[in-house]
């Protein structure tokens, strides 16, 4: 069932095998019932004059000609049908794949959205049952970010959101998946056999915001705004689902935000 539903989707990636697809099925419809037709004809115009001396040779070759027609126009208009087809498809393929990039991705910093993540993460939380791999579950906001929009406007807020999501993907590894979760709040899976992983990375990430400046403008006088985050994770448990691991990664880091803000918090 999965498998049909992703017939259409695979076709629309795929414009020349679908205009290929158009063509031998198209060829196949338009000749079939042309073929049998003069097998049939020809096969009763033999049994009509084979006890008769006055076989029409030249009508025989008018007829074969009118099908060699039939068939070549048949071949042609495939060709055209096929092409159509092909440039159809590509066209339509640009706009499909702009409609899965939008609901797979943030159209602000490139990363998945939230519906993405938590689809990806309800897969590895599968994965982790079997190959008994820890799997960590980060969530961090940047601090004070409302006063950045209120003082230097959207735009600067917006680069903010930018810059630290960029950073972020330099920070962590391949293997990590991170996704924008909403607002200023960015949301981290882990997945390593070593059970200190995620202290590491968050570790690395707090060092590097520690000295983080994006250069911004106010009142004509060039700034540099400093960007901190607050980190709050925990590790995955037996029975553990997407929500229970958010209500406690997101109470770390409530605690984080309580404790002074430019820190992180682990709850098991």
């Amino acid at each position: 069932m999965y498998i049909m539903k992703r017939i259409p989707s695979i076709m629309l990636k795929k414009p020349i095998l679908l205009g290929s697809i158009t063509f031998i099925v198209n060829l196949f419809i338009s000749i079939t019932p042309v073929l049998i037709l003069h097998e049939k004809h020809l096969e009763q115009y033999m049994n009509t004059f084979a006890l008769s001396e006055f076989f029409d040779t030249k009508l025989l070759v008018e007829q074969q000609s009118i099908v060699q027609s039939a068939l070549f126009y048949s071949f042609v208009f495939s060709i055209i049908l096929s092409i159509l087809v092909t440039l159809l498809a590509s066209f339509l393929k640009k706009s499909y794949l702009e409609v899965e990039n939008l609901s797979h991705f943030d159209g602000l910093t490139g990363l998945y959205n939230r519906l993405m993540f938590m689809t990806i993460f309800q897969k590895e939380i599968h994965k982790v049952k079997r190959n008994h791999h820890h799997l960590f579950l980060v969530i961090l906001d940047i601090d004070d970010f409302k006063p950045i929009n209120d003082t230097y406007g959207h735009l600067v807020g917006d680069e903010a959101i930018k810059t630290t999501a960029h950073t972020l993907q330099h920070l962590l590894r391949t293997s990590d998946t991170i996704a924008r979760f909403g607002g200023d709040e960015f949301i981290i899976s882990i997945v390593d056999h070593d059970k200190d992983a995620a202290s590491t990375i968050v570790n690395r990430i707090l060092n590097e915001f520690n000295h983080k400046m994006i250069p911004v403008t106010r009142n004509h006088d060039k700034q540099e705004l400093q960007i901190n985050l607050s980190i709050g994770y925990t590790a995955y448990k037996d029975e553990d689902d997407f929500k229970t691991m958010l209500q406690r990664a997101d109470q770390a880091l409530y605690i984080s935000k309580e404790a002074g803000k430019n820190t992180a918090t682990y709850l098991a």
